[in-house]
């Protein structure tokens, strides 16, 4: 009786064993890729950008340029860019630019890398939805001028 019960203990290690070897882990899996980043993964135009206006606390000033509204923003998996529209602004005013992007879900914020100029930006995600986003972020080109400005995009 002792052999028979060794002999099915045993034969069941053997069965268990094989079968966990004939499993083959992937060595490439499919990333995760959060909601909030699928989202992002759009060609997005601007629609306004505002800054608060000095004096009055609480209400913005529109600093979106007429050859601004065309341009669109491309977030890709493989990164980000500025696109001039067909009414071209003037380079040295406002800076379209390629990089890296990445979304930190614990602050809420898009992370800009860019290229050319090499820069880092960080952008508070305000809105983001199906169509819309909003971000803010400080313009700190000027060191002694830092501004908060707020971008909102649509697609």
């Amino acid at each position: 009786m002792k052999k028979k019960n060794i002999s099915k203990v045993m034969a069941a290690i053997f069965v268990s064993a094989g079968l966990l070897l004939a499993c083959k882990k992937d060595s490439n899996p499919t990333p995760v890729v959060p909601d909030k980043v699928k989202m992002i993964l759009h060609d997005w135009k601007i629609t306004n950008i505002t800054t608060p206006k000095i004096g009055q606390p609480g209400t913005d000033s529109s600093i979106l340029k007429a050859c601004m509204a065309d341009d669109v923003v491309k977030f890709t998996i493989t990164g980000f860019d500025f696109q001039d529209g067909a009414i071209k602004c003037d380079s040295t005013v406002f800076q379209y630019t390629k990089g890296a992007w990445a979304y930190d879900l614990n602050k809420d914020s898009i992370q800009l890398l860019a290229t050319a100029p090499a820069k880092y930006l960080s952008w508070k995600v305000l809105t983001l939805n199906d169509s819309t986003m909003k971000v803010t972020y400080t313009d700190s080109l000027n060191p002694e001028k830092k501004i908060a400005k707020t971008i909102s995009f649509k697609h």
